[in-house]
């Protein structure tokens, strides 16, 4: 006979078994049993219908979202089918200077088998910014003070808001120092993801002011030299200035002959291309004495004229106690034609007012100047030398020695009385040029002279009783002592004289009380080795005594 098998098991699409078996059991229960396994295959793996590839993306797409990938295992009957699909997972991101995603797709069967695949998305920076274009500009030093750098734009010129770059910056001069040239503005900017661009404007500095001189004061002189070496300032408008140094050159007359001009020529250079040459001129102007003459002064009413006595001309004036007089003072009256040939260069004072004492005064007119003075006073019309009568200036009673054209002098002759004769000579010259200030050294200059003549008249002269002093030491170095003692109260004056009459120093004592005894210290250490004249007078009278200064060499 023959039995069915009986099936036991179960299968998917992973697979399975099944058992078959056929058992037979007789009348006498017997029993046979046959077994079989019926194994079933799991259906084939399912795979991805397509393997997207790596991409990217710009810099202004949104991130991506995951996508759909389909599977199947290629089977064509539903039992083993296997299809279907599944959506990427993203991970990843990106800024305005790139990144990446990864989409990965993954399925796992029933089976638990299971398959994958990932593709990257590079996403791409922003374009790169360049700055916009910019000029090289010019300025002018004046300006250089307060020149500030501008700004510049950058941009990329993407046009979308996700990947626009724009913006400016300041730029970045370099130090300069001077008045001209170039130096550089930097410009620098460096994004997000660390990229830099640069840019340089050229700036040049230009000056085309040249520097100013300025000539020293003052540039009129007086009787001086040219200096060796003046000294100029200059400025400008764009450097610190500073002096300037230059010698006398081109020297010359000026058109009247009272001056001397020198030119002293200073230049600079700003450096730029731009100098500056300034030509100071001073002048040096100068007292200047030409055409001298003999002069002699004249009393309209007691004068006598040296001719015949002598050949050459001039006058001698005849005086009493208590005269005064105002006399022409004539110059080139050659024969004592003063009228013709005389020029009036000024006038003498002889003043006779005052017992016991004659002052004789010159005064110069303006446009002369007195080189030599020469008075006599004495009993007799002309001064002797060897018994001999003289007009020669060298042997009157007074010599001032060369002056310095002077304006006019003063001499005074003490211990004189009686009728007197007065000879006033002198040596004028014409002024041509004249640049300075009056006083002179010699003008106004004041001159003792102790003649003691008496020419008939009363002398009333203080005995040494009233009036005596001591003089030490004698010789004296440098410093001499007077030492006086009286009996009465009085002023006291002490003079000293050199030997053309020159009062030199002087002291004064105001409070001297009778009885006392008293020392003044005379300092002569700046005079030369010679013979002085010390006169001391009280209210009694004077006293007048010589001394001798001897300074060792």
């Amino acid at each position: 006979g023959s039995v069915v098998g009986v099936i036991t098991g179960s299968h998917n699409e992973c697979g399975g078994s099944y058992t078959e078996t056929w058992t037979y059991v007789d009348d006498c229960e017997r029993e046979i049993s046959h077994s079989r396994t019926i194994t079933v295959d799991p259906a084939p793996q399912a795979a991805f219908v397509e393997m997207p590839g790596d991409t990217s993306m710009a810099c202004d797409d949104a991130p991506p979202s995951g996508t759909s990938l389909g599977y199947s295992n290629g089977a064509t009957t539903g039992a083993c089918e296997i299809s279907g699909s599944v959506v990427g997972v993203i991970t990843g991101s990106h800024n305005e200077c790139g990144g990446s995603y990864t989409e990965t797709w993954t399925y796992v069967d029933d089976c638990e088998r299971e398959i994958s695949h990932s593709r990257t998305i590079t996403v791409d920076p922003v374009p790169a910014a360049s700055f916009d274009s910019i000029d090289d500009i010019n300025i002018y030093c004046e300006d250089l003070g307060s020149f500030t750098p501008g700004s510049l734009s950058y941009s990329n010129g993407a046009g979308t808001n996700a990947c626009d770059i724009s913006g400016s910056v300041m730029g970045i001069a370099d130090p300069f120092d001077g008045n001209c040239g170039q130096f550089d503005v930097h410009f620098s900017y460096t994004d997000e993801c660390g990229r830099t661009i640069t840019a340089t404007q050229v700036v040049t500095v230009i000056d085309e002011t040249a520097p100013v001189i300025t000539c020293p004061e003052p540039m009129t002189i007086c009787n001086d030299g040219f200096p060796a070496e003046l000294t100029a300032s200059w400025t400008d408008n764009c450097l610190d200035g500073g002096t300037l140094t230059a010698g006398p050159t081109n020297i010359r007359y000026r058109e009247d002959m009272c001056a001397e001009l020198a030119d002293y020529v200073f230049t600079v250079s700003d450096g730029c291309g731009n100098e500056t040459t300034e030509t100071c001129t001073v002048t040096r102007e100068f007292d200047k004495y030409d055409n001298c003459e003999t002069a002699f002064a004249m009393d309209m009413e007691t004068a006598s004229c040296f001719i015949p006595d002598f050949k050459r001309w001039g006058w001698t004036n005849a005086y009493d106690e208590g005269d005064s007089s105002e006399l022409p003072l004539y110059a080139g009256a050659a024969h004592c034609d003063y009228e013709n040939k005389g020029t009036l260069v000024g006038s003498v004072t002889v003043d006779y007012s005052i017992e016991g004492e004659i002052t004789v005064t010159y005064n110069i007119n303006e446009g002369y100047g007195m080189k030599e003075a020469h008075v006599y006073v004495g009993c007799d019309m002309y001064p002797e030398k060897n018994g001999t009568p003289t007009v020669a200036p060298g042997q009157y009673t007074f010599n001032s020695g060369s002056l310095d054209n002077s304006n006019g002098i003063s001499v005074t002759f003490n211990d004189v009385y009686g009728s007197v004769y007065v000879i006033a000579h002198a040596v004028t010259c014409e002024e041509l040029c004249k640049c300075s200030d009056r006083p002179w050294t010699d003008d106004g200059n004041t001159y003792n002279v102790d003649l003691g003549i008496n020419c008939g008249g009363e002398a009333k002269m203080a005995s040494t009783k009233d009036v005596d002093f001591t003089a030490y030491p004698v010789p004296f170095d440098q410093e001499v002592n007077i030492k006086y003692s009286f009996d009465y109260d009085t002023d006291v004056n002490i003079e000293v004289f050199d030997m053309k009459g020159a009062l030199i120093r002087k002291a004064e004592n105001t409070q001297y009380i009778k009885g006392t005894v008293e020392t003044a210290k005379l300092d002569l250490s700046r005079t030369d080795n010679q013979m002085f004249f010390v006169r001391l007078s009280t209210n009694k009278g004077t006293a007048v005594k010589k001394i001798v200064s001897y300074s060792p060499q």
